[in-house]
């Protein structure tokens, strides 16, 4: 069924049409134009059917419709694409009459008979290869696609007989380079764009960007090339597959030389774990973003890692340090000390800690040691180190030997690295602690960086609440009242909003270390999420699956969940009830919900797991 279309449809489409040019198309619009032309092309037959409208009030209806489609005329890419190129002659047809009965409809035909004039000869007209094709015993599209991976690879190879050495002023030695005329480079590149569409393009990419200019400073290939070779990995995280598969010395090398391309990389990333991936795993969400080898080429080179730091401090800023940032910050962290685990033996990069200031690295190095198979009595004396460390700081800043923004980059470090923040948040459930909460230091400027003298209010207000929900965990039966209480009264100070940021995964511990917690889960939630008893179910299980996650995060499957079975029952109800008010929404996207559901599953899978080995170790 064709929906209407009327002038202001028009006219977005026209401005996008303007916009984008003689550049390249993205999938996903040129889909939308196929569908938006197939409806303005019904909306006109319908009025001249229905409304026996003449073509004057038509054009009257849509004024720019001509320009419209000149524009779309006028694009290599709709031309090279037959559907849409069909659409775009059918309804440039609309507006030529067999037998003009005066100068208006004359001059209607006559530019509808050019627009196909000039486009018929550009797609529509003979293959000029064909004969060519014919004779060497093969179709012309196969002779097109050869040829066109020749030329390739033989521009490939002619790169590759440049000099690999070039001699350079600064440095004063011959250093690994390629190098060709600013003037030279620009031209090629933007030649080699309509070769970027073949298969094996790769080869060009890979030469194109091993070069640079010998007598110029500025970015010699041409944007048009770069953009281009950009929009080829638009779908890496969300489909998991390119257009182009480039290798990771060429995506290194053009992330090195091209920001707009980190750029793209980082938010397509960003993208993909908050709306389309939001159930992903941390172990799966760190192998997403290793897939990329984007934590390898930071390690690999500075400047790339200082590049997305920045990246992702704006997120930070610009979103008001969105939960959702934060947490694939940290998923992006684990990524990198994965990755340098995984590439130290072998040299191929320097540890992280090199790449923080050097008042900071003792820091750094504690915050990167996994807490998973420590005892208790280990967790407490290294998150006391940390205090020690942080304390030192707060004095510092207090006697003016810092200022506020040494005090910020100090709490960007710790939001990488937050692991150790939620360790100091479950030792105060099972650690014995008798007066000072291991890791109180670290929880305070985790929630006030640059407001010191708010964290004695912090500490007097965890170290209350923490004895309280102490006694309430180990508890067989406790009330639902207390815990109520104890969590209201930490949170009636003013002074201290942030309290909340500790809670709510403090009440995410409570629920796997307590026996009775589970069965009073809705109620937690209401607490944790600060709501009225209006959580769903979905906040529900989402509310569990992040618990489960963030204990295996913390302690492997070295722990023992006391209610591990009563909470694997709680996930699977959860769960069920999730997916079928998923799928009994509607049927408007079956694989939008066929993708939600199989999400969750993905999720939850893991979780059972995870409670399942915990279990046995009871």
């Amino acid at each position: 069924m064709s929906l209407e279309i009327n002038n202001e449809d028009l006219e977005t489409w026209r401005a996008k049409v303007a916009e984008y040019g003689n550049r390249v198309w993205e999938s996903h619009n040129l889909a939308e134009l196929k569908i938006f032309l197939s409806n303005l092309q019904q909306t006109i037959l319908n009025s001249k059917i229905n409304d026996d409208l003449k073509l004057a009030v038509n054009l009257k209806r849509f004024p720019n419709l001509g320009q419209f489609l000149a524009d779309l005329c006028n694009s290599n890419d709709i031309v090279l694409n037959s559907e849409i190129y069909d659409l775009v002659m059918r309804c440039v047809l609309l507006w030529s009459v067999k037998n003009p009965t005066n100068a208006f409809e004359e001059k209607s035909t006559s530019w509808a008979r050019t627009q196909i004039r000039k486009t018929v000869s550009y797609y529509k007209q003979e293959d000029p290869c064909s004969t060519l094709a014919h004779t060497v015993g093969c179709n012309p599209d196969q002779y097109n696609s050869e040829s066109c991976n020749k030329i390739s690879k033989e521009i490939s190879v002619k790169l590759q007989d440049l000099p690999p050495y070039t001699w350079d002023n600064i440095a004063g030695m011959m250093l690994p380079c390629r190098s060709m005329s600013c003037e030279a480079l620009r031209a090629l590149s933007l030649r080699c764009v309509p070769l970027l569409k073949v298969p094996g393009s790769h080869h060009i990419i890979e030469s194109l960007l091993a070069c640079h200019a010998s007598d110029s400073t500025m970015e010699p290939l041409h944007p048009g090339f770069l953009d281009a070779v950009i929009e080829s990995q638009c779908n890496a995280y969300s489909d998991g597959q390119c257009s182009i598969e480039l290798s990771y010395h060429c995506q290194t090398a053009l992330w090195n030389r091209y920001l707009p391309a980190l750029e793209r990389e980082v938010i397509s990333l960003v993208k993909t774990l908050i709306k389309r991936q939001p159930w992903l795993s941390r172990e799966h969400a760190v192998t997403l973003i290793n897939s990329r080898f984007l934590p390898l080429a930071c390690l690999e080179n500075p400047t790339i890692y200082a590049a997305v730091d920045n990246i992702f401090q704006a997120f930070v800023e610009n979103t008001q340090g969105s939960p959702d940032v934060l947490r694939i910050m940290d998923y992006f962290s684990q990524a990198l000390l994965q990755c340098s685990n995984d590439h130290t033996a072998q040299k191929k990069s320097s540890s992280i800690c090199h790449m923080y200031p050097l008042q900071y690295r003792s820091l750094v190095n504690l915050l990167l040691i996994s807490p998973q198979g420590l005892s208790i009595q280990s967790c407490c004396l290294h998150l006391r180190h940390i205090d020690n460390i942080l304390d030192e700081i707060t004095n510092n800043f207090s006697q003016h030997q810092m200022n506020q923004q040494e005090m910020y980059d100090l709490w960007l470090i710790l939001i990488k690295w937050p692991t150790w923040y939620y360790k100091a948040i479950e030792m105060i459930l099972i650690a014995d602690w008798n007066q000072k909460i291991p890791g109180l230091e670290l929880i305070c400027w985790f929630n006030y960086p640059l407001h010191s003298e708010k964290h004695d209010c912090l500490k007097k207000i965890l170290t209350s609440l923490g004895g309280s929900l102490r006694q309430l965990v180990n508890s067989p039966n406790f009330l639902m009242t207390d815990l109520k209480d104890a969590v209201l009264l930490a949170n009636q100070d003013a002074e201290c909003s942030q309290v909340m940021n500790v809670i709510q995964p403090m009440c995410q511990m409570f629920v796997m270390y307590s026996k009775e917690g589970c069965k009073v889960l809705q109620h937690i939630v209401d607490m944790a999420l600060q709501k009225k008893g209006d959580t769903g179910i979905t906040q529900q299980l989402q509310f569990l699956v992040d618990a489960v996650q963030l204990m295996y995060h913390l302690n492997g499957y070295s722990k023992s969940v006391p209610s591990s079975h009563i909470i694997v029952k709680q996930l699977q109800d959860l769960k069920k009830t999730c997916v079928d008010n998923i799928l009994s929404t509607g049927d408007s996207d079956r694989t939008l919900l066929r993708w939600q559901t199989d999400q969750i599953l993905q999720s939850c899978g893991f979780a059972e797991r995870c409670l399942q080995k915990w279990s046995v170790n009871k």
